[in-house]
């Protein structure tokens, strides 16, 4: 979201941040989609604990390393 603690999306339609964060987390070996300014993911039936938690270390390194660029279209917009 754009504003923590919200539901405000990034931009109209189609917003940076759902591709943005995808293009991260398959950089680093997750396989997700992105809709809008969303990101989709379908795991497997059987997982591990320690599997859902890298799933969830890249999804959360791919949101931190894209935030700054988000926060600077923002800005910009």
């Amino acid at each position: 979201m754009a504003r923590k603690g919200t539901n405000e999306r990034f931009s109209g339609k189609e917003g940076p941040a759902g591709l943005m964060v995808r293009d991260l987390c398959i950089k680093s070996g997750l396989m997700v989609r992105a809709i809008r300014d969303t990101v989709v993911m379908s795991p497997p039936l059987v997982i591990s604990h320690a599997e859902i938690d890298q799933v969830i270390g890249t999804i959360r390194s791919a949101l931190d390393e894209a935030a700054p660029a988000l926060r600077a279209m923002r800005a910009a917009a």
